[in-house]
């Protein structure tokens, strides 16, 4: 892997340029290793010189993702390019961006000709995550709270994650009928219900002014799963067959 400044990136773009530091998803051990990562500071927003503005284009065989990070909570732009587009601020005709309405967020890396994005912030202890193919469409999506893989299949590629999933109900006022709904939404059809009343009790405990609205608070579930996703088809699937954790939602 190599991190590069073009040099036509670097006289269309006031500043100084340098390479930055690996990202995270750039040491995932499941994740495609780039072809090359471009990155170039951009000038800094008067009205908020605190904010580190970044342009970045990352490069795999077959496409590469351009990031524009002004350094506010979740990406400006996100897009993908042709492999062997020039890694440049102003969009291209051949480039096709990510649509807020479809998606906002970071670029996290690809497993094969799937790119994942994550979302922008956490929601109840995880984190979105989405799943796009090269021309831009968006595939899958999810919360996970932990990452346990990803592999490709001939089916697609395979993610192995904790699911944060949110019943529509609360297993403190209902506790069968809510489970009911829950083994049905989440495949853990010979799972028992778990014990929720200590996490119900920690949150009454932390905003006692509101402990009797926490009892009617969606129950938050995490369970793994794996999730595969091709082109036309998409599965999720209970791994373990039992909830690891539930909680009050946040």
């Amino acid at each position: 892997m190599h991190i590069v400044i073009a040099n036509a990136l670097a006289a269309a773009i006031a500043g100084t340029v340098a390479a930055a530091p690996a990202s995270l998803m750039e040491a995932s051990p499941w994740l495609e290793k780039p072809v090359k990562i471009v990155r170039a500071p951009l000038p800094r927003d008067p009205d908020n010189p605190q904010a580190k503005a970044e342009l970045s284009c990352t490069y795999y065989p077959h496409f590469a993702v351009k990031q524009i990070d002004l350094g506010e909570i979740g990406a400006d732009q996100l897009s993908i390019l042709p492999a062997g587009a020039p890694c440049r601020k102003d969009n291209s005709a051949n480039e096709k961006v990510v649509s807020a309405n479809d998606w906002t967020g970071y670029f996290e890396g690809a497993k094969g000709d799937y790119i994942i994005f994550d979302a922008e912030d956490g929601w109840n202890d995880g984190l979105g995550f989405a799943v796009f193919t090269p021309e831009g469409r968006r595939l899958f999506e999810d919360v996970a709270r932990k990452w346990k893989g990803i592999e490709l299949r001939p089916s697609g590629v395979a993610l192995r994650y904790v699911r944060v999933y949110e019943a529509p109900c609360t297993l403190e006022v209902d506790a069968d009928a809510c489970w009911q709904k829950i083994r049905k939404a989440t495949g853990l059809t010979d799972a028992s219900p778990p014990d929720c009343r200590a996490a119900y009790v920690r949150e009454q405990k932390r905003t006692p002014q509101l402990a009797r609205q926490v009892l009617n608070d969606p129950t938050i579930v995490d369970y793994e799963v794996v999730a595969t996703i091709g082109a036309n088809s998409r599965t999720v699937t209970a791994a373990t067959g039992k909830a690891l954790r539930c909680r009050p939602a946040e």
